[in-house]
């Protein structure tokens, strides 16, 4: 029960205070409050609002409704003309009228004019006729400003003392008044009546006037003193706004020296009071940070005087983008054909930096056109997509998106984008071409262009690529290939190649910054020669550098190239890198020999060619050729590259030359196993007999034709047995030169030195001379042959050597007629002129040497051909 009468109290006073009260929820005007008109068919009640409804052009009419409180209260209404006002089409509130006849042409009070030949709202004084009435606040001009929709919100008030302070709220919501002014006027204290009066010309303006939420209350008195309601800073960091909840005395408000803005004791140059605001000038800008406004003495319109209060604000200077701040981050200039986004042409920003930048007064630009942003931002971290006004609605399914209203078209091939400041500071650029999508396909159209690394010192053509999105392009968010150029793998040089005599190739394992890459000084070759002439970066990956020099490199030599403080598109950084190269010395005439030939071999093997370098230069298989000859014949066939790729040849080395090395290596042992060349297919050669030639890229080296019958006779079982040199200064094709390889060596030596080589050229005085005394030809390796070494002043001599057995019976006749050069030797292998295997014994060789002046030299050696020891 006690609760009930509260309430019913409360309900009481508050009856007490509000006179009228009237939002027209009830869907009527003639009750609660009854409101009059001139004519009930003038106004009606539509969606809960008073609406005007009269259809008589150029006339007037009005609605009232009983109203006593003339002071100390307040007036709230919401009006909405639909309409431009002038000055035959305006609304007249009247707050205190002596008749509810707002038409009578005798009355006293006050009204509210909206609209007129001023576009104002003001508050008039009228007594008697209508020209008698008296403007006492001006309001702003213009302040009705739209042609279809003037929604405000009003309050007026009147104190007992008759000060009347006028409101406007523009936004119809009741959240922000403006004071059009005050003024003090006692002139009428008492009224009847509370009403609209409408004043309409032609058809346009009928039925386009509504009212609302109609409230008069009595006010209590003022004795509040102003307070803070709000404190803003201007962008330009020079003005400062005071919003207060109520309309302030101006002469306080205006006195500078009850302001001080701290840190700094700013004290305002100026300030000026409109209404509730105050805007103080504070001289210079503030800094960025956190500021506290100190102030006192300030009146509100009823006396009541601010105590000392301080309010918090804080300030951030505008930022002024450098650039790179803002780049061009996507490019789509091709839109068809389509992959998966809009058939329309856009570019993407994105703002790096961690401030909101305004793009007020900025320059989006090509050749040939230019587009100045208005009162755009972009906001720190924002990608934003560019494109014409009419594919806006294209691309907001994305993100953020401004359409400019002129649109420098793109060019599918290439064109050249800037982004410009105010000021006309370069913040972004980029002349793109259609070859940076580095897939041709792409190429085409569909997709779009992406920036990798904003922070990348290499060319744009190496920082944009064709987007890896399936949807051919990231608009409005992280590109697809975004610091695609970051690895944790270091930049490394993979390999140097000689391309010819002044030229290397370089190559590394991903793309170089091309502008660093070109500078001779990051190179350097030994051997007196230093940096480069000419470097030239290999477009589009950048992975390759070609170094040219002024002389061609010395052949036969090893070089070491040295490379240093190389970058690549992202941060890595080759500090020092060095790489071993060989220009190999040029394959002449008796610089490779063919050492060994296996031409029937075991089941499931291959043949294979064994070749040696005999001299002191270092060699390349690119520049040899293996070949043989038509039916044993001159004309060369089936000529094969030794090796594509260069490929080199030590000096004093074996090498064999198969198109199966896994095969020869698990049949027969190598002491040197990467010593093999693996050819796709070697020439065909006989089991029986034929010839193996070898050449240089100018002609033939030598040439060795082989015969089953050359070998060890005393073999039952040839397959899988090889031929090997047994010297290297006779002629090859010298009889004997070639034999069986031995048993011990399991019938063949691949890329080893072979079973059956003779020693080098001794060292001794005489003319003719045996190395060893003795030897025993069982094809074991070990003192197969006897070797007669000679040694001459000159060449040019004639030789014959014969063969004796103890009994003195020729056995063997070695040479007969044969012309010597200066040194060489001779070789027995044992066998007797009918291919018999001579007897163990001493034997005598008969040396006759012919000089061609008719002078003979004889000489007699002996030697024991000894049996096999078990």
């Amino acid at each position: 029960m006690g609760k009930f009468l509260l309430f019913f109290n409360l309900f009481i006073v508050n009856i007490a205070l509000c006179q009228v009260n009237d939002n027209f929820s009830d869907g009527n005007f003639t009750q609660n409050p009854a409101w009059q008109a001139d004519a009930t068919t003038n106004f009606a009640v539509n969606n809960g609002q008073l609406q005007s409804n009269s259809t008589t052009a150029n006339s007037s009419f009005y609605i009232s409704t009983e109203n006593s409180l003339a002071s100390a209260c307040s007036w709230e209404f919401d009006v909405n003309l639909k309409f431009a006002t002038s000055g035959n089409n305006y609304v007249d509130v009247y707050l205190i009228s002596n008749n509810a006849n707002l038409k009578s042409t005798n009355l006293n009070g006050y009204f509210v004019r909206i609209g007129d030949t001023s576009d104002e709202v003001s508050l008039y004084k009228r007594s008697g006729t209508t020209s008698s009435s008296l403007k006492l606040i001006d309001g702003r001009d213009g302040s009705v400003y739209s042609s279809s929709n003037n929604n405000f919100k009003f309050r007026i008030s009147r104190g007992a003392d008759g000060l009347f302070t006028l409101e406007r709220d523009s936004t119809g919501t009741g959240n922000n008044f403006v004071a059009e002014g005050t003024v003090l006027d006692n002139t009428f204290a008492s009224t009847v009546a509370f009403g609209f009066y409408v004043q309409q010309s032609t058809a346009s303006f009928f039925q386009k006037h509504f009212f609302d939420n109609i409230l008069i209350k009595t006010v209590v008195p003022d004795t509040t003193p102003p307070s803070l309601a709000k404190t803003s800073v201007a962008s330009d960091g020079k003005q400062l706004t005071l919003d207060f909840d109520e309309a302030l005395d101006a002469l306080t408000a205006k006195n500078t020296g009850n302001y001080l803005v701290m840190p700094g004791s700013i004290v305002p140059m100026d300030a000026t009071v409109n209404g509730s605001a105050v805007v103080l000038s504070l001289g210079n800008q503030l800094g960025t940070g956190t500021y506290t406004l100190n102030f006192s003495g300030i009146k509100d319109l009823k006396g009541n005087v601010a105590s000392a209060q301080t309010a918090s604000f804080t300030y951030k200077r505008p930022y002024l983008p450098k650039y790179n701040d803002i780049v061009i981050n996507e490019i789509f200039p091709d839109p068809s054909p389509q992959i998966d986004l809009p058939t329309s042409e856009f570019v993407e920003l994105w703002n790096r930096s961690n401030e909101d930048i305004s793009l007020k007064g900025f320059k989006y630009k090509d050749a040939a056109s230019t587009y100045i942003f208005a009162d755009d931002s972009i906001k720190a971290g924002e990608y934003v997509i560019l494109c014409a006004m009419a594919d806006v609605s294209n691309y907001l399914p994305f993100g953020r998106v401004i359409g400019l209203g002129t649109w420098p078209s793109l060019n599918n091939g290439s064109d050249s984008l800037k982004l410009l400041s105010p000021s006309g500071d370069l913040i972004s650029a980029v002349n793109y071409q259609n070859t940076w999508y580095k897939d041709e396909n792409k190429k085409s159209g569909g997709w779009t262009l992406e920036l990798i690394d904003p922070e990348s010192f290499c060319k744009p053509s190496q920082n944009y690529t064709a987007s890896a999105d399936a949807s051919g392009g990231t608009p409005g968010r992280v590109n697809s290939t975004y610091l695609s150029n970051k690895t944790l793998k270091p930049l490394q040089l993979v390999s140097v190649a000689l391309q010819d005599s002044v030229t290397l190739i370089l190559t590394f394992n991903r793309g170089l910054d091309s502008l660093q890459a070109s500078l001779p000084s990051h190179y350097n070759l030994n051997n007196g020669i230093g940096e480069p002439a000419v470097v030239t970066p290999i477009a589009p990956n950048f992975n390759l550098v070609e170094l040219s020099y002024a002389e061609p490199l010395g052949t036969n030599k090893a070089y070491s190239l040295t490379v240093n403080n190389l970058n690549d598109c992202g941060t890595a950084i080759l500090a020092e890198a060095k790489k071993e190269f060989i220009v190999p010395g040029k394959i002449e005439i008796g610089d490779v020999l063919i050492s060994e030939i296996l031409f029937n071999p075991k089941a499931g093997g291959v043949d294979i060619v064994e070749i040696y370098n005999v001299s002191d230069k270092i060699l390349d298989f690119k520049d040899l050729r293996i070949a043989t000859l038509a039916n044993n014949k001159d004309s060369l066939v089936s000529i094969k590259a030794v090796s594509s790729a260069s490929l080199f040849f030590e000096p004093k080395t074996y090498w064999v030359l198969s198109a199966n090395p896994d095969s020869v290596k698990a049949q027969y042992f190598t002491a040197h196993p990467n010593r093999f060349v693996k050819l796709a297919s070697l020439p065909a050669f006989a089991d029986d007999k034929g010839v193996v030639v070898l050449l240089n890229r100018e002609g033939k080296l030598e040439q060795f034709a082989y015969n089953k019958n050359m070998h060890f006779a005393l073999l039952k079982d040839v397959e899988g047995v090889s031929l090997e040199r047994v010297s290297f200064i006779k002629p090859t094709d010298a009889a004997g030169n070639f034999r069986s390889a031995t048993a011990a060596s399991g019938y063949a030596t691949p890329a080893d030195e072979n079973s059956q080589r003779t020693p080098g050229f001794a060292l001794s005085n005489e003319a003719v001379f045996l190395p060893s005394k003795s030897f025993s030809p069982d094809n074991d390796g070990f003192e197969d042959l006897l070797t007669i070494h000679y040694k001459f002043a000159e060449a040019g001599k004639v030789a014959n050597v014969s063969i004796y057995d103890d009994q003195g019976k020729q056995v063997k006749k070695l040479v007969s007629n044969q012309t010597l050069n200066a040194h060489g030797q001779w070789v027995w292998d044992g066998f007797t002129e009918n291919n018999r295997l001579a007897k163990t014994g001493i034997y005598v060789f008969y040396i006759e040497i012919f000089e061609l002046n008719g002078r003979v030299e004889k000489f007699k050696k002996t030697a024991v051909l000894a049996p096999k020891l078990n």
